[in-house]
């Protein structure tokens, strides 16, 4: 019996910290361990785009010159 009325505290005393009115919004990625692989997924995205640019106008010269 003292092991549930236990188990039942612990449950409210869970719930009562879960307040979402008191929930902060999180911090910017510059401020957290993450901000490195960021800016490397960024870095890549950036990279990522020149090169599908030049593949465009490779296949738009290609297409121009009349070859498959």
């Amino acid at each position: 019996m003292s092991r549930t009325i236990a188990v039942a505290a612990l449950a409210l005393a869970a719930l009562a910290g879960c307040d979402p009115s008191k929930d902060e919004p999180p911090p910017d990625v510059k401020d957290t361990i993450f901000d490195e692989q960021v800016r490397a997924l960024d870095k890549a995205r950036s990279v990522e785009d020149i090169q599908d640019e030049h593949m465009k106008k490779l296949r738009e010269s290609e297409e121009k010159s009349g070859g498959k």
